[in-house]
């Protein structure tokens, strides 16, 4: 059984995933730990299948899971982490914006008692180097305003696509997730909270890569319905704790 799962959720990214799949396999390779990559084609109609299967003709421990029609991330990050078979699982995005170096310091939380350790963009700490792009980085942190007025106080940055769970943790968590979309951070998180999972947030360097698949004038107000489905599930009881107490 590997020691740790990289989950990577892929949309056509017949251009993006090549370069992340050799950063993270070289790191991976050399970083002691037996492992599995995991790549969940959710419906692409580009070459991103033939990709992942070219590249592992020549490396190990590569695994495709693949389906069709495209049924959006959150969909697909499910389905990768139902399926991983590591100790801890990293979701990790497949335009290699988040260096996989970032790693070491989410295993380090993990291994400091955290049950969810969480990358971070906006999470003070001048030590960390985020280049996004301005119009991005203002509508991320409206909707983060929102997200901790309404569910989630005290995370800066839900939607960063570098987040480790211990397994059990995240077989849990995302056992009662439904959503499909680009919301579905929140209600992972959420779900994690008033489990009483320990939530740790690591500031993380980060770099815009072209090519996002989040249209912010199309998917910010499905994102936004997405949160007030949370709420509404949070009033009707869905998310109840079976580890405490439903907050």
């Amino acid at each position: 059984m590997p020691e740790i799962s990289v989950i990577i959720p892929a949309y056509n990214e017949e251009r993006r995933l090549p370069s992340t799949l050799n950063s993270v396999y070289e790191f991976l390779t050399k970083y002691e730990k037996d492992f599995e990559i995991l790549v969940v084609d959710d419906g692409s109609i580009d070459h991103t299948v033939d990709i992942v299967e070219e590249f592992s003709k020549n490396h190990n421990n590569i695994r495709l899971l693949s389906y069709l029609p495209n049924k959006g991330k959150g969909y697909a990050v499910k389905h990768g982490i139902l399926a991983a078979k590591g100790d801890v699982l990293l979701i990790n995005d497949a335009d290699g914006s988040s260096p996989i170096e970032e790693l070491v310091r989410l295993t380090a939380a993990i291994d400091n008692s955290a049950d969810v350790a969480i990358g971070s963009r906006a999470k003070p700490d001048d030590s960390r180097v985020v280049k996004a792009l301005a119009y991005r980085k203002l509508i991320g942190n409206t909707f983060n305003l929102i997200v901790q007025s309404l569910l989630l106080p005290g995370i800066y940055d839900t939607q960063c696509g570098f987040k480790m769970f211990k397994r059990n943790v995240a077989r849990d968590i995302f056992s009662v997730a439904h959503l499909d979309g680009f919301g579905f951070d929140v209600e992972v998180l959420y779900i994690a909270r008033i489990r009483n999972y320990k939530i740790v947030e690591i500031p993380i360097n980060w770099t815009n890569v072209e090519g996002s698949k989040v249209n912010l004038f199309f998917d910010s107000p499905k994102m936004f319905i997405d949160v007030l489905n949370v709420v509404v599930s949070k009033w009707l009881g869905k998310y109840k704790s079976e580890r405490g107490t439903n907050k």
